[in-house]
This record gives structure tokens, sequence and C-alpha cells, in this order.
């Protein structure tokens, strides 16, 4: 659904986004959401940039309960986690600077 991205599921969400070894940027969202896309555009060129140091996954909703685990009922939702903890949270279409401002508070610049 979104190239360049990682699909998780509850199984996996943990290990993988939250307390994996390189930070993550995780979009939460149902598959027929209209406003997937503008998130996708803004979130790839950070993907690209970045994919490197940072994991990129998404997380469909629909099939899995880990959002609501966290707090999260706003979808698309794009979450930024480094060592176990929750370090930004967008819920709503975030602008590229801000994206950018979560970005480099993961990766500490």
């Amino acid at each position: 659904m979104f190239e360049g991205f990682e699909e998780l599921s509850d199984r996996n969400f943990y290990d993988s986004a939250i307390a994996g070894e390189k930070p993550s940027v995780v979009l939460l969202t149902t598959p027929d959401n209209p406003q997937n896309k503008k998130f996708y555009d803004v979130l790839l060129k950070f993907q690209r940039l970045y994919g490197d140091k940072i994991n990129f996954f998404y997380l469909d909703v629909s099939k899995n309960t880990s959002a609501e685990d966290l707090g999260v009922f706003d979808f698309p939702t794009v979450l930024y986690f480094r060592d176990t903890m929750e370090l930004e949270r967008h819920d709503y279409l975030p602008s590229e600077e801000e994206v950018e401002r979560a970005i480099r508070r993961l990766l500490r610049l």
C-alpha cells in the first residue's frame, strides 16, 4: 500500500516500531482513507532521505488494535518512536517542516 514502508501488525508493532534498533515513523491508517496519499507524499521524501537511519512503517487499523492501545482514534496519524518512547505525534496532515523537526528529534540532530 505504501511503497518503502513496511507493514506492521499487532504481533510485531512493539518489537519493530517502539523497541526497534532504529528510530521509527509509523503511519496509522485505514486503507480507504482519502487523506492517505497526502500523508504518504509528505513522508516519502523523508523515507528516501533517512530510510537507512529510520524505519518507516504503516499499520492498517481496520485489521489491528494497537492504535487503541496508544490512544489514537483519528486516522491517518503519524507517530515517531525512539528508545521505546513516543517523541512526536501528528494527528493532522503535517507540513514538511513539522516532519523534518520530528525526524531531526528522532536522530538527535
